[in-house]
């Protein structure tokens, strides 16, 4: 804002120049003092100039007048973390979709693409998300990969990759969740370097799933500021009570929100520390729920008032980004972030000011989207090695025929937490044989950028798939994004593998003779079509599993997290079984000493 400016603002809100738009006869969601009363706003380019009292703007003196009679002038909406990636969109897309939804900026870490794509993936992200109808803040990833030594992925980007890019680039807003809190607390140089850096920026995003007492105590001292993996009320109010920043999460597959809230709304508290996100949301859920409007009418379903959830969403989450002085309210001088509601229950949006322009009203968007390209080096990630074989995704043993205690994957429905079960398998002629009658199916994961073709075997339990023969694939594979394929017999996956890789990544699913897929080519993760087109997609390969095949919620999101070594009790890297507990490897086999 130069002088220039700044005079001519004032000289809009003393009412001495013409605002261009007025909201009059509307009812103000004040998120500072939490209340609402009848009250009109002036708009000046992209600011606020006032927020008078009815009448006292005149509406000859104005460009464009906007009628709020009946409805309710809030905050836009802000989301406090994401990951673009699970959205399946490019930024032009995803800003389609949640934009009418209310929503005006995003904080996002990009560390899917940072793992998928390196430094160069991130700066096409940040040249996709310029002229968009919102504001998209991205971080620089802090974990690439989420954990060295348990995983493959062809980039790193080390503390002195996160120096260089906060001195190159100054688009970077934040630095993205540390997930290697193991490597905090035991004083890993490299990550607390990145931690330091994070300093210069203007967040530090946390992840601490289940760390409390002492060892939360540690990771907060270091400056760490908020954390999103919460899956209990009495985990939140730990966070909060020592100065986190804690977020209740509502995503596609973990539905933390009720579990993280129900203790909260009965308790006497300050929740100004409290915000909502949704970490990862895919575009089914975007479409048929909503973004973090659905997170606020949530919020109030689960007992929590409408102007606290509201904050929530606002002035809540523009504090943790450090914007409270720009936007995250409706008063003079901030940016003009503005919707317009229906109600405060089902929180319908009726209008989308974003900064100073109405971007949705009537039904309809109005920006000119550019078209997004995206280059053919970010479509081309996948390398296997000339032809899997069914006998490489076979787990093998030494152990002579028989039947052996084995560590199994145990599937959790909505929850990224995994148990270590065990039962008792089939050893014969060198392998250990999957139990898809017990819904004991054989996992693998093939390392799949073409640095040393590894392939990691196991098995995983809780699908509950009946198809004879089944097998799904992916290169959404949390985080280092190698392929995973889980089924029913090796050479069903085999197959999947195969249409996996000449769709350039994405999602397949082969559910004896019906086949789905969904292209995601833009680095294995994203699409490069429509949102609605992408929708369509998704659709119809869920329908293979709603059509008898499984009742689990979301088996391919899920599939997406069993490579994740940060998050307990069990994973599967491209290296091995991962004991996340220990945050070391472990032996499928339970108990040798038979």
């Amino acid at each position: 804002m130069d002088i220039s400016f700044l005079k001519e603002l004032i000289s809009c809100a003393r009412g001495e120049i013409p605002a261009d738009i007025h909201i009059l006869n509307g009812t103000l969601i004040n998120v500072i003092t939490r209340e609402t009363y009848l009250a009109d706003i002036s708009i000046y380019k992209n600011r606020i100039a006032n927020v008078a009292k009815p009448g006292v703007l005149d509406p000859q003196y104005c460009k464009k007048v906007i009628d709020a009679r009946d409805k309710y002038i809030s905050p836009g909406f802000i989301e406090s973390h994401l990951h673009i990636e699970s959205t399946m969109l490019p930024p032009s897309e995803f800003a389609k979709l949640v934009v009418p939804q209310g929503t005006t900026t995003v904080i996002m870490d990009p560390h899917e693409i940072g793992n998928a794509l390196g430094e160069k993936g991130l700066k096409l992200l940040l040249d996709l998300a310029e002229n968009q109808p919102l504001r998209l803040l991205i971080e620089i990833p802090s974990c690439v990969p989420a954990a060295p030594g348990l995983e493959t992925t062809p980039f790193t980007i080390d503390d002195e990759t996160v120096r260089t890019l906060i001195q190159d680039e100054p688009r970077f807003y934040g630095l993205g969740e540390v997930m290697n809190y193991p490597g905090v607390l035991f004083k890993n140089e490299s990550v607390l370097n990145k931690v330091l850096l994070g300093k210069q920026l203007s967040v530090i995003d946390g992840h601490s799933p289940g760390v409390s007492g002492r060892d939360l105590d540690a990771y907060i001292a270091t400056g760490i500021k908020s954390d999103h993996e919460s899956t209990t009320g009495e985990e939140l109010l730990e966070k909060l009570r020592k100065g986190m920043i804690a977020m209740a999460r509502e995503g596609s597959f973990a539905k933390d929100l009720h579990n993280v809230l129900k203790l909260l709304k009965d308790k006497d508290l300050d929740l100004r520390n409290c915000t909502l996100c949704s970490d990862d949301r895919n575009v089914i859920d975007l479409v048929s729920n909503g973004h973090m409007n659905a997170h606020v009418r949530m919020a109030i379903s689960e007992g929590i008032d409408a102007l606290t959830a509201i904050q929530m969403v606002t002035i809540n989450a523009a504090t943790y980004l450090n914007l409270h002085n720009e936007i995250g309210s409706i008063s003079p001088g901030k940016k003009a972030d503005i919707v317009l509601l229906d109600d405060l229950k089902e929180i319908k949006v009726s209008s989308v000011i974003f900064n100073g322009e109405e971007v949705y009203t009537n039904n309809q968007l109005s920006w000119e989207f550019a078209d997004s390209t995206i280059p053919d080096w970010a479509q081309d990630t996948i390398i296997l090695p000339s032809s899997i074989s069914a006998g490489e995704l076979k787990a093998k043993t030494s152990l002579r025929d028989g039947n052996y205690p084995v560590k199994v994957i145990g599937v959790i429905p909505n929850s990224l937490l995994t148990d270590l079960r065990q039962f008792n398998l089939e050893v014969r002629n060198g392998w250990i044989r999957p139990n898809p009658e017990e819904d004991i199916l054989s996992i693998s994961v093939i390392e799949r950028y073409g640095v040393n073709g590894n392939i990691s075997n196991a098995f995983i339990h809780g699908f509950k798939i009946t198809a004879e023969r089944f097998a799904m694939a992916t290169t959404v594979a949390h985080d280092s994004h190698n392929m995973l394929v889980a089924g029913t017999d090796h050479e069903t996956m085999v197959q999947a593998v195969k249409l996996l890789q000449d769709i350039k990544g994405g999602y397949v699913v082969i559910a004896d003779d019906k086949i789905g897929k969904v292209p995601l080519p833009f680095a294995g993760l994203m699409s490069i079509q429509s949102y609605q087109t992408l929708l369509h997609e998704l659709e119809e390969i869920n329908r293979l599993f709603h059509d008898g095949v499984s009742t689990f919620n979301e088996p391919l999101m899920a599939l997406s997290f069993m490579a994740l070594p940060v998050i307990p009790h069990l994973k599967i890297t491209d290296k091995g079984l991962v004991d996340v507990d220990k945050f070391a490897f472990t032996e499928l086999i339970a108990d040798t000493n038979q």
